[in-house]
């Protein structure tokens, strides 16, 4: 009995020692896709950046009719904020812009704190603007722009351009600055008392990837 233990020790510590090279290869592959999707987040991040950089066509604010309350638009503004809302996003924004370009004419903003939060929030949204409107409202091209992973999901519906964001990247980017001209549309009777401030996604922040500075 005694031998056969000694034979068993020594099987598994020759098992441990094959396996440990494997171990270490796993995990250096995983720390370099953990670098390489770190390195395309911040470049999907830095391009949408750019692309808010460039000079819009500029519109009269003249040619605009009606205040921001009264826009056609609204039905489906306050669609995307409530289905936004419903998965617990943060600091939800609807700005009209429509008096200072012809690109879009709302842009609305909101902020999520893990990644399977900020998708839910994504697809909620096209969800909930499918099932009011049909195909009147569909995403310039195939699919959002941006993922999860960038920390930055841009849902372009063509009148409505929707930003889903962590909080600090909204911060550094800083979306409403750069509208901070536009007509800013009250929403608080359609979000769920509490949760538009301060609330937390059922995800938590366990999902937060601490290589990307724009998780918070």
């Amino acid at each position: 009995m005694k031998s056969f233990n000694i034979i068993h020790l020594a099987l598994s510590a020759s098992l441990a020692s094959a396996w440990a090279p494997s171990s270490r290869l796993q995990n250096r592959v995983h720390t370099a896709l953990q670098m390489n999707n770190s390195r395309k987040a911040r470049e999907m991040r830095e391009t949408f950046a750019k692309s808010m950089e460039e000079p819009y066509p500029v519109t009269k604010a003249s040619e605009v009719e009606g205040s921001v309350d009264d826009d056609e638009l609204v039905p489906l503004v306050t669609c995307i904020a409530k289905a936004a809302d419903m998965r617990k996003a943060e600091d939800i924004v609807c700005i009209r812009v429509s008096k200072l370009t012809t690109t879009t004419s709302f842009v609305v903003l909101c902020s999520g704190n893990s990644r399977p939060q900020n998708q839910a929030i994504a697809a909620a949204i096209q969800d909930e603007v499918l099932e009011n409107f049909g195909e009147k409202y569909e995403l310039r091209g195939p699919k959002p722009e941006g993922n999860a992973d960038s920390g930055w999901i841009l849902l372009d519906f063509g009148s409505v351009m929707c930003h889903i964001m962590t909080p600090r990247s909204r911060l550094f980017y800083d979306i409403e600055g750069k509208w901070k001209k536009g007509e800013v549309l009250n929403i608080d009777d359609i979000l769920v008392p509490n949760s538009a401030g301060g609330s937390s996604s059922s995800g938590g922040s366990a999902d937060i990837d601490e290589n990307d500075p724009f998780w918070s």
